[in-house]
């Protein structure tokens, strides 16, 4: 599995084309195949932050939804952002449970 999570910081004033536009690209995403989820939230102790966590099943998936998709993205959010994104892209070798870290820390429920 591969995560990308974006952390988006965006002009107060643009807050309404964000959504616009980040609704849009949520539904084309998980539609694309590989896509294994997408979730975006705004941070709670910073107003107009977001992050965006998305689930790929394997990079060829990110590949192709970046060759997809990018471009248009960042031409349909012109200049919405208070500052350059911050975009990590993690490529698991395993994922657990929280039951599951739990009782290996000893803490099984």
């Amino acid at each position: 599995m591969v995560l990308q999570v974006v952390r988006a910081s965006i002009k107060p004033e643009q807050r309404e084309h964000w959504l616009e536009v980040m609704r849009g690209n949520a539904a084309r995403t998980r539609a694309e195949d590989g896509c294994e989820g997408y979730q975006i939230a705004e941070d709670v102790e910073a107003p107009d932050t977001f992050v965006i966590v998305e689930q790929w099943a394997d990079l060829d998936a990110v590949y192709r939804h970046l060759r997809n998709q990018f471009e248009a993205l960042m031409a349909a959010l012109g200049d919405v952002f208070a500052a350059p994104p911050e975009v990590w892209i993690h490529d698991l070798a395993s994922t657990m449970s929280l039951d599951e870290v739990l009782a290996k820390a000893g803490l099984g429920r």
